[in-house]
C-alpha cells in the first residue's frame, strides 16, 4: 500500500547485504527439497474430516506452569474443511501438537498431572493466520519495534504471520526473538522484499530489479533464508514479473503480486499463486477509459486543485464499475478456474486509503491499545491526496463497490485470503483481523468460509496445510477459545478465553499488558 515518508532508497551494497543467508527460522524445520511445490493448477488438498486432540505446556512468563499433556474436554471445534462447527468430547495437546480427538460422548480417563481445559459452552478454532502482514516496513519510521507490538497479534488469537514484504534482515532479527518469547509472539513465515522496478516505490522494502537476469541470484538466495512468498510490487512489467514466478516456483516457492503495470489476466497466464489487495482485481475491470489513481511519485508535478479533481472524477467513475461487464466477467472466471488466491485486505482500503480521515476511523476502540508512538505516526503522516470532505461520500460508495467486487468473486469460487496489512496506517495489529474478518461477512461471504479463508487458505498460501489451518493429530496447537459462536455472530470472534501457540496456553490480558503504551 501507498506510504508516506518512504525510508530513503537503499544502495546496491545494502540490497546485497540484506539477502545473505542467515540463521534457521522460527517456523519449523525446513521442508526436503521439493516438498514445497506450488501445483500448475493450484487446487487445494481437501483432507478429510479433521481428527482432533492436544498437548500443551503453559507459559510460565505468562503466569502458568509446565505440564507434559493438555487436555482441552468438552465445547465444539470449528472444522475448516466443511466449515461446520462439532461437538467435541476432548482434545490431548503434547509437545505441542495435537495427539488425539475422542468424539463427543466418550469417556475419557484424565492422566496423572494433566492439565485439563474445560470448554463446555465454549468453541475451538485453529490459530488466525494474518494472510498480509509486515514486522519491518512503517514500523522504522515510526520508531516502533515488531518486538513491542508482536503480542498484539497473539492477544488477538492470530497465531502465524504470513510476511509479504519486508527487508530480510528486519525479518530475521525478529525471527531470532520470536523464537525466545514462544508465548508473545505469532509464527513468522518469510516474505520477500518487494520486487519493483528501478527507483522502487517503497526504497526501504524493495529490491529493484532493471532485468529479468537479476532475478534468478536474488531469488536463490532469499529461498535458501527460507523465503516462502515472493511479492511482485506495482512498478513490474510481465519480462520480470513472469520470470520471478518461474524462479520462485523452480525453488519450490510461492509467487503473489500487488498489480499495476503487470494485467492480472498476464500474471495468470505466468503463473502467479495470488493476488494482494482487491484493487489488483479492480483496477483491471473497471471500462478500459477509465484511469487509474497515478502512484505517489506520479503525483508530484501536479497541482494540488488538479490532484483534488481527478481524484473526485476518479471516483465518480469507478463507482459506476458493472461487474458484469464481459471485461469482470472474463477476470473473475479466469481466476476462479485457476485457483488463483485473491487476499482483499479491505481492512486497510476502509481504515486508510479511503476513510482515513472519518471520525469512526480515527477513533476506532481497536486504536487505544496501539502504541502512542505508533497512532502518532499514523495521524501525522496519513494525509491523503485528494480527500476532503467533500468527497466522503464518493469515498464510501467506492468502499461499498470493493466490498461488492468481494462478494462477486467468493461466489464465483475464487480462493480468498484473509490479510490486513498491518500495521499500516489505522489498521491495529491482531485487531485488524478481527476487522477483516467483519468486512468479508459484510460483503456477503458467509462466517463459516471468512473462517476456513483465516485457517485453511491461508495455511495453503504458505504451503503449511499438512501443519497449520486446521485442528487435527499431527498439526502443531495453534489454538483460539472463544465463549460464543462465531458463526452465529462473527464479532465473536472478538470473545477469546484463551490462546494456545504450539502447546502454550496464553492469556490475551496477560498479552495485551506487555505492549508499551507510548
Amino acid at each position: 500500500m501507498e506510504l508516506a515518508n518512504p525510508r530513503a532508497a537503499l544502495t546496491a551494497r545494502k540490497i546485497t547485504a540484506f539477502m545473505k543467508p542467515r540463521d534457521a527460522m522460527d517456523v519449523a524445520p525446513k521442508q526436503e527439497p521439493g516438498a514445497i511445490r506450488p501445483c500448475p493448477e493450484r487446487r487445494f488438498r481437501v483432507a478429510a474430516i479433521p481428527v482432533l486432540l492436544i498437548s500443551l505446556t503453559i507459559s510460565r512468563l505468562l503466569g502458568g506452569d509446565e505440564s507434559p499433556l493438555l487436555i482441552i474436554r468438552g465445547g465444539h471445534m470449528f472444522n475448516s474443511t466443511t466449515g461446520l462447527m462439532e461437538p467435541l468430547g476432548a482434545l490431548v495437546i503434547k509437545g505441542g501438537s495435537i495427539s488425539e480427538k475422542l468424539p463427543a460422548g466418550r469417556a475419557l480417563a484424565i492422566p496423572a498431572g494433566a492439565k485439563v481445559i474445560e470448554a463446555d459452552g465454549k468453541f475451538l478454532l485453529p490459530g488466525f493466520i494474518d494472510g498480509h502482514a509486515h514486522v519491518g516496513h512503517v514500523l522504522g519510521a515510526a520508531g516502533v519495534r515488531a518486538e513491542e507490538i508482536l503480542p498484539l497479534y497473539l492477544a488477538n488469537g492470530v497465531t502465524t504471520l504470513r510476511n509479504v514484504g519486508d527487508l530480510l534482515d528486519d525479518q530475521q532479527r525478529i525471527t531470532k526473538f520470536i523464537a525466545a518469547h514462544p508465548g508473545q509472539t505469532p509464527r513468522l513465515f518469510l516474505g520477500s522484499p518487494l520486487f519493483d522496478k528501478s527507483p522502487p516505490y517503497h526504497a526501504g522494502a524493495s529490491i529493484p530489479i532493471t532485468s529479468a537476469e537479476q532475478v534468478p541470484p536474488f531469488v536463490e538466495r532469499l529461498a535458501a533464508a527460507d523465503v516462502r512468498t515472493f511479492k511482485i510490487y506495482v512498478g513490474m512489467d510481465r519480462t520480470i514479473g513472469g520470470t520471478i514466478i518461474r524462479e520462485a516456483h523452480r525453488h519450490g516457492r510461492r509467487a503473489t503480486a500487488h498489480l499495476r503495470r503487470y494485467p492480472p489476466l498476464e500474471a495468470i497466464a505466468d503463473g502467479i499463486d495470488s493476488l494482494e489487495h482487491i484493487e489488483s482485481v479492480f483496477d483491471f475491470v473497471t471500462p478500459p477509459e477509465v484511469p487509474v489513481w497515478p502512484l505517489r511519485d506520479e503525483r508530484t508535478h501536479m497541482a494540488a486543485l488538479a490532484v483534488a479533481s481527478l481524484r473526485k472524477r476518479l471516483l465518480e467513475e469507478q463507482i459506476k464499475t458493472d461487474f458484469s461487464s464481459a471485461r469482470a466477467v472474463e477476470l473473475v472466471e479466469t481466476l476462479a478456474r485457476r485457483q488463483v488466491m485473491v487476499d482483499p485486505t479491505l481492512v486497510v482500503y476502509r481504515n486508510w486509503m479511503l476513510l482515513g480521515d472519518v471520525e469512526e476511523m480515527l477513533q476506532h476502540p481497536d486504536l487505544a491499545k496501539i502504541p502512542a508512538r505508533l497512532r502518532n505516526y499514523w495521524s501525522s503522516t496519513a494525509g491523503g491526496a485528494g480527500a476532503g470532505p467533500e468527497i466522503a461520500d464518493l469515498r464510501r460508495r467506492q468502499m461499498v463497490k470493493l466490498q461488492e467486487l468481494t462478494g462477486v468473486l467468493y461466489r464465483a469460487g475464487v480462493p480468498l485470503l484473509v490479510g490486513t496489512d498491518a500495521p499500516i496506517h489505522f489498521c491495529p495489529p491482531g485487531f485488524a483481523l478481527h476487522q477483516e474478518l467483519e468486512l468479508l461477512v459484510a460483503s456477503g461471504v458467509p462466517p463459516a468460509a471468512v473462517l476456513t479463508a483465516a485457517t485453511r487458505n491461508n495455511a495453503q498460501a504458505l504451503d503449511e496445510w499438512h501443519r497449520l489451518g486446521s485442528i487435527e493429530p499431527g498439526k502443531l496447537a495453534d489454538l483460539v477459545l472463544l465463549d460464543a459462536d462465531p458463526l452465529a455472530d462473527i464479532r465473536n470472534t472478538r470473545r477469546i478465553v484463551r490462546v494456545i501457540r504450539g502447546g502454550i496456553v496464553c492469556d490475551p490480558a496477560a498479552l495485551l499488558a506487555l505492549v508499551p503504551a507510548e
